[in-house]
């Protein structure tokens, strides 16, 4: 029985982690090579904020009927917002409320410009 529960937990487990490995190669590479090309110090920033948009998207997944876009962009502002604002300022670009949203939604366009990955083959048995 404890095998079954802890075999239950592996692919729960592995099941979660899938979600997060489909984007953030993406995250890991082409978006962070533009941030750190064009705007070396926002590229932590970056990576913070992948996680937030990450985190808002499976949180609009497992609420019942989902979140808006305008939802989620609030959920990434409420947990980043600050920290995204001084990051903005501290590289020399405005900070203000629509300036850290559009941050967001940049980041989010770079997510979404990325190609998805190839479909994985399946194990031979």
């Amino acid at each position: 029985m404890s095998n079954k529960v802890v075999t239950i937990l592996e692919v729960a487990a592995k099941d979660f982690v899938k979600g997060l490995r489909i984007i953030m190669p993406y995250a890991a590479t082409a978006g962070e090579v533009a941030v750190a090309e064009f705007a070396p110090a926002l590229g932590p920033l970056f990576n913070q904020t992948v996680s937030a948009i990450i985190t808002a998207e499976q949180s609009g997944a497992a609420i019942k009927g989902g979140l808006t876009s305008p939802q989620k962009l609030q959920a990434v502002v409420g947990l980043m917002g600050p920290l995204i604002a001084q990051g903005l300022a501290d590289a020399g670009k405005a900070n203000d409320t629509p300036a850290v949203e559009g941050y967001v939604n940049s980041v989010l366009a770079v997510l979404q410009a990325a190609p998805a990955p190839a479909a994985a083959a399946p194990a031979a048995s």
